[in-house]
């Protein structure tokens, strides 16, 4: 048998451990949000999904075009819009993959088909990314989302 030290031992060492596994999660969330001129559009798609599967608003439109944010409007009224008619079933989804890219003049776009978290009730849904180079402001040479097409 097992001696109680031994156990509150082994007890602390597990608590130390989960506790290191959430940090290196933590840490890897928020790498995943890095904006650089190096990250490829499929990145940013894969970032964007992320945030919209954790329902974190604020990193999803920091991948958000200038022109984008410009008809969009601010976090709130971009997080409302999300929020409703084809675009929520984004949030909180189980499942998205890219199954197609396209290369078209200065812009990328991705076929994305996503399982929502309602599935089977809501079916899967498919949206197209387009996505371009950013060419002024803190974020030029960047890939931003531009928009987010239901199929």
């Amino acid at each position: 048998m097992m001696s109680v030290r031994l156990k509150t031992m082994a007890t602390s060492f597990m608590q130390c451990f989960l506790v290191m596994v959430l940090l290196i999660s933590v840490v890897s969330s928020t790498e995943a949000f890095s904006l650089r001129p190096s990250s490829t559009p499929e990145q940013i798609v894969e970032s964007q999904l992320v945030a919209l599967q954790k329902d974190d608003m604020q990193g999803v439109y920091e991948f958000a075009s200038p022109l984008n944010k410009l008809q969009t409007g601010s976090v709130d009224r971009f997080s409302q819009m999300v929020r409703s008619g084809p675009y929520q079933y984004l949030i909180g989804h189980q499942k998205a993959t890219i199954l197609l890219s396209s290369n078209m003049a200065a812009s990328q776009q991705f076929l994305v088909r996503v399982v929502p978290k309602d599935f089977p009730s809501k079916g899967i849904v498919e949206y197209w990314w387009s996505l371009s180079r950013c060419r002024t402001g803190p974020n030029a040479g960047c890939f931003l989302v531009d928009a987010v097409i239901p199929n």
